[in-house]
């Protein structure tokens, strides 16, 4: 699904923190897209949670098109974390991790947007990586269960997880436009109205 890129409205009053950053990090949960076996998200509402616009890679963001877990974001913004670490479920049919927690990637806080409608958006450089790459999160059966905020001994594990590893963020995006494509053809059921 799209994002039609509307003006931001002004900068609110939300006292955001983009230059006296911890090496810290938040995990950030979305739905992966099981036509995938790339960590992207859920354009064609394959997972019945609706088609999923975040995070939305074509501007380098999260909660860019919609208001989803803004407390979490606002939470990001306001704290000295660096990392915005994105966790999903695999839900790919085959491949051993399916039905598991993956940390798959990760958006570095650089700047912020108030979104039309009034929420915040969180930009930056984003790093993606394959499932065969992504950190475990252990045997978590939920997310809801998972400690939100990271140490800055337990970032440094993660971001150390990724050292060699393969950046999959072109491929990512490659596969969210073939997805787009294919919702807007018809061809994945009903389309939906396109974000602003």
């Amino acid at each position: 699904m799209r994002c039609k890129d509307q003006t931001a409205t002004k900068k609110h009053d939300l006292k955001v923190n983009l230059y006296d950053l911890d090496e810290t990090g938040r995990l950030h949960y979305f739905y992966h897209s099981p036509s995938s076996e790339l960590p992207v998200r859920d354009v064609l509402n394959e997972c019945h949670q609706g088609n999923k616009t975040e995070p939305y890679l074509e501007k380098r963001a999260e909660n860019y098109c919609k208001r989803c877990m803004q407390p979490n974001i606002r939470g990001f913004l306001k704290s000295r974390e660096k990392y915005l670490f994105l966790v999903t479920r695999c839900t790919t049919r085959g491949p051993r991790q399916c039905g598991r927690l993956y940390i798959v990637g990760y958006l570095v806080k650089q700047d912020y947007e108030v979104r039309p409608g009034g929420f915040y958006a969180v930009l930056g450089d984003i790093k993606l990586y394959s499932f065969d790459d992504a950190y475990p999160l252990s045997q978590t059966p939920n997310f809801r269960h998972c400690r939100r905020v990271l140490t800055e001994r337990l970032t440094a594990h993660v971001l150390d997880h990724y050292v060699g590893a393969r950046d999959t963020f072109r491929k990512c995006l490659k596969a969210i436009r073939k997805l787009n494509k294919r919702l807007h053809e018809g061809k994945a059921g009903r389309p939906v109205r396109t974000c602003r």
